[in-house]
């Protein structure tokens, strides 16, 4: 790691802790007022974030879209301005940041146990492919993960609605309904980012490896995610499956993304793709 970087890169781990913990304390204790305060503090990690980004670009000369230290960093990164985007157009939607916060804390921390080592740009990378694949790769994720968090809101919410004296801190929240709703939005936005973004490694893959599909465990991962979604929108398109079973639908399907960028290096140790390399 360059040594702003490095920097940076603690300066917002420890900021996002914070506010995740504040986050917490707000739904524990009760205490709406600190919500507000918390989603600033993001903010604040959110521009050390991007610091520590900028920081790696100056030490290797490329944006970071390899390896699973950098996937971490930037897929991190789109994850905290996609909750910052939809709170800061939305307050009732801040609190989405209670579910995406320990999502990116857990793989910036995962990211750095990898290897954050300084290593120039592969061959096989320098290509336009790359950025575009990677890029709706992202807003891919960063779409599921929006989806995971409003499906966790709905439940806690409904939850709380059942209880005698409800929490305070979920009246911040939009409507049952609303939420039902965004969940369905943020999957097909990130079914459609997801779509490019394959259509994107086909073409990439041709060029690369002489195929547009390898059946890579990647790719193998990347596809069965890519239909669990498209099965969910099709359930609530065709079968209307709303409310509970949509909200924990777009919680468990976010396990196949995870497992394809993260997941396959565990069990696998040979893979095509070179964010896979440690």
């Amino acid at each position: 790691m360059a040594y702003w970087e490095m920097i940076f890169y603690w300066v917002a781990l420890v900021v996002y802790s914070l506010s995740c913990g504040g986050f917490l304390y707000s739904f524990i204790f009760k205490n709406p007022k600190v919500m507000p305060r918390m989603f600033t503090l993001l903010a604040v990690g959110a521009v050390a974030h991007t610091i520590a980004i900028g920081a790696r670009f100056e030490a290797t000369g490329h944006l970071p879209w390899s390896g699973h230290y950098e996937y971490a960093l930037m897929g991190g990164w789109f994850i905290i301005c996609g909750t910052l985007w939809v709170g800061w157009r939305n307050k009732q939607l801040q609190g989405l940041a209670v579910a995406t916060l320990p999502l990116v804390i857990i793989m910036m921390g995962y990211g750095y146990m990898q290897n954050p080592g300084l290593t120039p740009k592969a061959a096989s990378l320098k290509t336009i492919w790359l950025y575009i694949h990677v890029y709706f790769a992202w807003l891919a994720f960063g779409a599921y993960s929006l989806a995971m968090a409003a499906g966790v809101l709905y439940l806690k919410k409904k939850k709380n609605l059942q209880q005698p004296v409800p929490n305070p801190s979920y009246d911040r929240f939009p409507s049952l309904e609303h939420l039902d709703e965004l969940i369905f939005r943020y999957v097909v936005f990130g079914f459609i980012t997801d779509t490019i973004m394959m259509a994107a490694g086909s073409l990439w893959a041709k060029d690369l490896w002489g195929g547009y599909w390898n059946w890579d465990p990647v790719e193998t991962w990347s596809l069965i995610s890519w239909l669990t979604y498209g099965i969910t929108i099709h359930l609530r398109v065709t079968f209307g499956w709303k409310e509970n079973r949509l909200a924990w639908l777009a919680i468990c399907a976010l396990s196949t993304v995870i497992i394809c960028f993260f997941g396959v290096n565990l069990v696998v140790n040979t893979s095509l793709h070179m964010f896979q390399v440690r």
